[in-house]
């Protein structure tokens, strides 16, 4: 993996574990945030596809994974950005090549004159 590809990973990894911070349901009887232990379960099973599917992006030399978002629920991962043409099916390949990715919805787009 380039070394700033791994960088980005650990950036994402690290960022991904503070957002997961503030997720729950609220307790009517206490008002603190109480996730089941199914809702946590989900929410890092996601990011730790989320975390995947972007390490992979950005570790495939024939992409540009910095320009492709990733978002995972319940192990459907989407796929936005501008990115060239061709780089929209390989994204898509490698993302469904990820281990826990049920489906992947792949709203990529190509800019006209990206290369």
């Amino acid at each position: 993996m380039k070394p700033h590809a791994m960088a980005v990973a650990w950036l994402v990894v690290g960022l991904f574990g503070v957002a997961g911070c503030d997720r729950g349901q609220v307790d009517g009887t206490t008002g603190s945030a109480a996730p089941t232990g199914e809702q946590a379960a989900a929410a890092v099973d996601d990011s730790v596809i989320t975390t995947k599917v972007k390490t992979a992006l950005l570790a495939e030399p024939e992409l540009n994974g910095n320009d492709i978002s990733v978002s995972t629920s319940g192990g459907q991962v989407t796929l936005s950005g501008v990115v060239p043409a061709p780089q929209i099916m390989r994204a898509e390949k490698v993302a469904r090549g990820v281990e826990g990715v049920r489906e992947v919805v792949n709203q990529l787009t190509s800019a006209q004159g990206a290369s």
